[in-house]
This record gives structure tokens, sequence and C-alpha cells, in this order.
């Protein structure tokens, strides 16, 4: 274990120098519960959950809140350390209980992305527990008021404007009376957006939106694609080395775009506008689609990534994933996007998207 962290913090320390233009990065990590002993995919150990800290305490990472993050983005705010970012979705109050004391004792801040609807449960943490929480650096975010699935929407013009309202206007409104302090990001429940939901959130005044696409952020990236890797109880140590790990990856000019609605696409495609060095001596370049199949090729002059789905996707949410690994240093940069099949899919897709991954 020791020397698996040591290598990863090698490849950290050569992160700038391997990426293609861009400087470091944030990752951001998604929990769920942490218990004294865990048995569901979203759950962690506290044992687990305190190595974790541990190795990130060790390799010199900084935790910053939503507010930080923000600056960081806009280019603002520059830690003294490696900075990450450590979320907390759904509002468990085992998160109070065993995660919040334990980032205490590291000098750890986290962000707590909670529904309404599920505080002051007997599953959830109290209004008086999430204040507590803010006092010590901690964010509060809304994660929807009722954790409703915002693909599964009514049809009718005057449902569909009420149920948006509940669940990405409300929140907002709900939590920033009960803890006196402004909220900033969105975050998607079961990491579904459209672009129709990013537009109703930018309308709602919210800053950005926390996704579950792959990779690590960037200053300069958009608020509203902030990335994250979901952690999962059977996450080995090395894969946790790797989520901590990932470097960012700039693309634009996507196909399809995030969030977009489409039938099931014949291809996808990306621009890497800062991969002005290609070659496959030099770089290991990949492009992945959930639930499907891609045959890829890339195109140095351009700096185009053109992939052909094999066979039909399923309606539902799909992720494309697009990976670039660094021979010389080891180092690997993500960058993952989420749209969404409509009725001319075969199928359905599964409804929490990030699961397979």
């Amino acid at each position: 274990m020791a020397h698996a962290c040591r290598l990863v913090l090698c490849g950290l320390l050569l992160l700038a120098s391997a990426l293609p233009g861009l400087a470091g990065g944030i990752a951001a990590l998604c929990y769920h519960q942490v218990l004294p002993k865990a048995t569901g995919l979203f759950e962690l150990s506290v044992d687990e959950f305190r190595e974790q800290m541990g190795i990130l305490k060790a390799q010199g990472f900084e935790a910053i809140n939503s507010r930080q993050l923000l600056e960081y983005l806009a280019g603002r705010y520059q830690p003294l350390k490696k900075p990450i970012l450590l979320t907390f979705d759904d509002g468990y109050k085992s998160v109070y209980n065993h995660a919040f004391p334990i980032m205490k004792e590291f000098g750890f801040v986290g962000v707590a992305c909670v529904y309404p609807q599920f505080i002051d449960s007997a599953g959830g943490m109290t209004w008086g527990q999430l204040r507590e929480m803010a006092s010590a650096g901690w964010s509060i975010e809304p994660h929807s008021l009722t954790h409703a699935n915002l693909w599964k929407v009514p049809t009718a013009p005057a449902a569909r404007q009420a149920f948006f309202e509940r669940e990405i206007v409300r929140p907002k409104r709900i939590i920033e009376e009960r803890t006196g302090l402004p909220t900033l990001f969105f975050t998607w429940p079961y990491g579904i957006y459209t672009e129709e939901t990013e537009t109703l959130a930018r309308q709602a005044g919210y800053a950005g939106a926390l996704t579950v696409d792959g990779g690590a952020s960037y200053p300069g990236l958009d608020p509203f694609r902030v990335k994250r890797q979901v952690v999962y109880r059977t996450d080995t140590r090395e894969k946790f080395l790797i989520r901590v790990g990932m470097g960012p990856l700039e693309v634009t000019d996507w196909h399809p775009r995030p969030g977009e609605v489409v039938g099931s696409p014949a291809t996808v495609a990306c621009t890497l506008p800062r991969l002005e060095d290609y070659s496959p001596a030099r770089y290991v370049l990949n492009a992945k689609v959930t639930g499907g199949t891609l045959a890829f090729g890339f195109d140095p002059a351009t700096r185009r990534l053109s992939a052909t789905v094999k066979g039909k996707l399923k309606a539902g949410q799909h992720f494309v994933d697009i990976y670039l690994r660094d021979q010389r240093t080891g180092v690997t940069c993500q960058h993952g996007w989420l749209f969404t099949v409509g009725g001319g899919g075969n199928g359905a897709a599964s409804s929490v998207p990030y699961q397979a991954r």
C-alpha cells in the first residue's frame, strides 16, 4: 500500500507537465454513507473512510468547500496544497455521526448535498446538525427536494413547470432559509441532467452544478460541469488512488452535447483542443460509452476524436468517457459527459447510470 501511495504521489507531482496545456486540476469524490459496518454499494465502513482520509492527508491534499470551488474554477483562488472536494449526497445522519468527526480530525471540510424532504427524518440529519457543519466550514447544497429523477417528468406544461419549481427552485430557498447561508451548486439526483434542467438551474440562481461525470475539474471549466468520482464499497485501495490521481482533460465541441436528448446516435465525437503534441508513442487515447462500444479514431491535425457506436444504444442515460494516458509519467487524464437517448432507443437504461461505472 505504501508503495502504491508513493507511485501515485509521484504521478501527482508530475501532473502539470503531463497534461497537454492544463496545470493541475481538482478531484471531487462523491460519498453517500459512512457506517460502523458497510454492506451496500454506496456505503463505506468507518475504518475504510478513515483510511481514505489518512491517504489524502499524507499526500498533502487540502479539502475545499463550494465557495472555494467556485473561486478556483474562475481562476481567483489557488490553494497552497493540492485541492480536493469531498461531497456527501442525500443527507444521511451517518455523515454527521461518523464522517464529520473523522474529517475534523484531519482538518478537512466537506459539502453536504441534501434533499430537504429527507432532513429531520429517521435516517437523515437534522437542520441543527447541518447548521453545525456549516459553522465548521462545510457547504450545504441542494440535491433537489425529493431526490426525484429529473428525466422522468410530467408532459403536461403546467404539471411540468410545477415539478421543476418543486425540485429545482424550492430546495434552494428552503436550505438558505434553514441555514442562513447562500447555496451555490445544484447536485443532480442520480447524476441525471438535461439541457433543459441545466437551463432551469441557471435561471433559479445557481452558480453551478455537481455532476457524476468522470474526470477532474480545472480553472476555466463551466461551473455547471463540475466532475465527481463516485466512491463505492467495492473500490480497492488502488482504485481509490486512481480516483484522486485522475488528471483533467479539456474537451470541447461534444457530440452529443452534455445533457442533450437525442435518438440513438450513430457517432460520438469531441475536440481535444490542447492535445498539440499527440503521438501514439507518447499517449494512449481511449473512448468509452456506457451501454455500448465505440470504434474511434483521432485526427492530430484537427484534434478531433470521432467514434462510431457499434449497435444501438438503449433509451436512457449514457456516459461518454475520454481517457488520455501519458506514457512518460503514467498519469491518466479523463473527461466525461452525459447524454440521454430518448424514445428512439431500444429498451430502458438504468435509472442510476453511474452505478455501472
